[in-house]
């Protein structure tokens, strides 16, 4: 791509143009993408962003004030008529620009046929020739979130990491009082603290046990509420928990994700494995303790400095290995409750939620 060209396109975007930036899996990948967003919005404050997504990215930013729309990827039983419908829906928006923060074969495609003159995507084997700027990221850079800001850089942009933010509208708001009203955990408890002991991957599901341990401990304390929480396909650990807890606990059946924020926000803290609902916790702004096992919190938990936000996890020789499958577990099981227990009770002190005493 010519200097002039690049030129152009950002002109564009200085004018009120329009931009394409992609994350296409996953919700916790997809939240990490939002202060990339917001520093495009800032830097051009006239520019029309649109997000592509899966059906749960898609669903997490309906609505967000920095996104002019958000368009969804069609799934593969959808077939090809909606995947041309998506092409022409994304052509016909005459992009300046487009930022790929996934970078596989499809979403690189997809960024090659949205007509976007300036095109930005990771430098990897063949699909890098779908962008004018393959990019790869100095290895100095470990943030998820600094990593994204990187690919602003064709733009022109420079710009310091935020927090992660997303905005319950009211409607979303009241719809999550009423379900943590219907499950007994109105707002007449003084401390509600929220678990939630799902995920995908066993190497990053805290035994449920501890969680177990860990609730029966805070359930103890005055004034305060466990709520239970679950994702779809989570129900089995959320009923684990109702069945060592009984009454000790609340339980809130699956929602919608936007009304999961709500939710998010309404709590005063939140107990979570590593994973979406970890990065919906923290853009929602509650205090939040994320549980660690393969994986490294320098790179996925880049938020200690924005707030009462910190992540858990047992130093052991041999992580972080980043495995999706482990015969031990060790990281995580000698993650004592106790240990957790702690770190909530910091992260809701230091957020005002109750004295160092309680």
């Amino acid at each position: 791509m010519t200097v002039d060209a690049e030129r152009r396109a950002v002109d564009d975007l200085s004018n009120g143009g329009r931009i394409l930036v992609s994350r296409l899996q996953y919700l916790g990948d997809v939240i990490l993408t939002l202060p990339a967003v917001r520093a495009i919005k800032d830097h051009f404050p006239g520019v029309e962003i649109d997000y592509l997504s899966s059906s749960v990215g898609a669903e997490v930013l309906e609505g967000e004030p920095r996104l002019s729309r958000v368009f969804r990827v069609p799934e593969k039983p959808e077939g090809v008529l909606a995947q041309l419908r998506l092409i022409s829906a994304l052509r016909a928006r005459r992009y300046a620009a487009a930022v790929d923060w996934y970078s596989n074969p499809r979403s690189a495609l997809l960024a090659r046929l949205s007509g976007a003159r300036l095109r930005v995507g990771g430098a990897r084997r063949g699909r890098s020739l779908m962008y004018t700027h393959p990019m790869a990221a100095p290895a100095a850079i470990r943030s998820a979130i600094d990593h994204h800001l990187y690919y602003l850089k064709p733009l022109g942009i420079e710009a310091a990491a935020t927090r992660p933010v997303l905005n319950p509208t009211e409607s979303e708001r009241a719809r999550a009082a009423e379900a943590l009203a219907g499950c007994g955990a109105g707002p007449e408890w003084g401390t509600r603290v929220g678990v939630h002991p799902g995920g995908k991957w066993e190497v990053k599901r805290w035994p449920v046990e501890h969680f177990a341990t860990l609730a029966k401990n805070l359930a103890g304390r005055s004034g305060f509420r466990v709520v239970v929480l679950a994702g779809p396909g989570d129900e089995r650990y959320r009923d684990a928990l109702r069945r060592e807890l009984g009454d000790r606990a609340a339980y809130l059946p699956v929602l919608p994700i936007r009304d999961t924020v709500a939710v998010l926000a309404a709590l005063d803290g939140m107990v979570v494995n590593d994973g979406g609902i970890m990065h919906a916790s923290v853009a929602a702004g509650t205090p939040t303790v994320g549980i660690f096992g393969s994986s490294e919190p320098d790179i996925w938990f880049p938020y200690e400095s924005f707030g009462p936000f910190v992540p858990a996890y047992q130093p052991i020789e041999c992580r972080p290995c980043h495995l999706h499958e482990c015969g031990h577990l060790s990281c995580l099981r000698r993650l004592a409750p106790e240990a957790v227990e702690a770190r909530i009770t910091d992260v809701l002190c230091r957020a005002g939620k109750l004295s160092a005493g309680r």
